[in-house]
């Protein structure tokens, strides 16, 4: 009996920075592969014989980057105290990540449009947020009835998600036309790797308390 107790009271201590060292070790592994699906799609159609398969394909393949992310989500979870559900997990967030690509190839399609500035603008923001908020608020569906407080999960992630997609316009500065595909495709796979870091860290903090946290024992 008093070894449980010891046992137990050691890996209290320990949990939330063990939670937090895995979490942001499977998350960026996971994003940072997934987000490879995407990347190449792009580069290998963007020639004019695939362009008009491009869209189609990119939301695919970002299916395919949500189902790897929330996959390695529930995975860093599944050890702990109240992980999401797998395959639920993997499905909504496979689901909101075709949300967000979607969202985002209707921005850069109406911006290259000839609509007026307002309505660029206003479709902008829209289609903005309605991405950010589409991938964490049909996560949160899956665990709202089973975990307290998860209603935060929503703009914590939607904040993370902010940050990190700023990470994919850096290389815009240093391709062009003229650089390789291999070159395009590390280029993104280094922004990529940033992006699923800064995502990662960003949301551990909550991922812990909502997955991981063990309440205090009672009195009786």
């Amino acid at each position: 009996m008093s070894i449980a107790q010891v046992d137990l009271t050691a890996g209290t201590s320990e949990q939330p920075l063990r939670f937090k060292r895995r979490w942001i070790l499977f998350v960026t592994v996971g994003e940072a592969v997934g987000f490879l699906v995407p990347a190449a799609t792009g580069t290998l159609t963007a020639s004019p014989s695939l362009e008009r398969w491009q869209v189609p394909l990119l939301i695919l393949a970002g299916i395919v980057e949500g189902a790897l992310l929330g996959a390695a989500q529930a995975l860093a979870a599944r050890r702990f105290r109240r992980p999401p559900p797998l395959w639920g997990w993997i499905g909504t967030t496979a689901l909101g990540a075709a949300i967000a690509w979607s969202c985002g190839l209707g921005i850069s399609a109406i911006a290259q449009s000839a609509a007026p500035v307002a309505a660029v603008i206003v479709a902008a923001v829209v289609l903005g947020l309605t991405g950010l908020v589409a991938m964490p608020t049909l996560q949160y569906l899956t665990i709202r009835r089973t975990i307290p407080r998860s209603a935060l999960w929503i703009p914590v992630n939607a904040g993370a998600w902010a940050v990190g997609i700023g990470w994919t316009f850096l290389p815009s500065p240093f391709i062009d036309e003229t650089t390789p595909m291999q070159g395009l495709i590390v280029a993104y796979a280094l922004a990529g790797l940033f992006m699923a870091t800064t995502v990662a860290a960003l949301t551990a903090p909550l991922a812990r308390r909502l997955f991981a946290t063990i309440e205090a024992p009672s009195a009786d």
